[in-house]
């Protein structure tokens, strides 16, 4: 999509709440998503302290805290603000992973150039998925459905994704997936390494 195109980008209304795929639902994320949410956290907290370069979840994370990040979240969806949603099984009795829809101005501590360079693209997109699924054929597919998605129903052909230094396997899915790393920020947080479809 031309730089011009992605400027003109407006939300899908209404946004989408749910997307079924084969083995895995996408949902918008709930507070009646609360024990599943917090099992698949929990379960994977290691991994989640370098997804998010942060001590989060600590080991005492009680599930009280987690109600409140999933109240925020979907006050977020509620306002258009941000878009959280949560990979289910389809039978919807576990959580598998999170997906996070922002707007690239949210992320903080932007330098002057990295604000312009990061201007054509107004949102970018995150995600983690629990032990189980990570490196696994699973999680290639999610991903590769995951772009589809946000390419035809969000009509987001300008995204951008973000990672750490800290999370080298998903470097590697989205090389495979013929992604770029065209930024890396000064601040070193959670959204720190961007990366765009190459170029054809």
């Amino acid at each position: 999509m031309a730089v011009d195109n992605i400027n003109k980008f407006s939300l899908p209304d209404p946004i989408p709440e749910r997307q079924l795929q084969n083995q895995y639902l996408f949902e918008i994320l709930h507070p009646r998503h609360l024990v599943l949410d917090f099992q698949a956290v929990m379960s994977c907290k290691e991994y989640l302290r370098r997804w998010s370069n942060s001590v989060w979840p600590e080991d005492t994370f009680k599930i009280e805290d987690n109600l409140f990040d999933l109240e925020w979240h979907y006050h977020e969806y509620q306002q258009k603000i941000a878009f959280t949603y949560t990979i289910l099984n389809p039978e919807k009795t576990k959580c598998l992973g999170c997906i996070y829809i922002r707007p690239t101005a949210s992320i903080q501590s932007l330098t002057t150039e990295e604000t312009g360079i990061l201007e054509p693209y107004p949102f970018f997109c995150s995600y983690w998925v629990i032990d189980e699924v990570r490196n696994t054929e699973m999680e290639e597919l999610l991903f590769s459905d995951l772009n589809k998605w946000l390419e035809n129903i969000w009509n987001f052909h300008g995204i951008i994704f973000t990672t750490n230094k800290h999370i080298p396997e998903q470097e590697i899915i989205f090389r495979n997936f013929g992604l770029e790393l065209f930024l890396i920020l000064q601040d070193e947080n959670r959204y720190q390494q961007c990366w765009r479809p190459i170029k054809g």
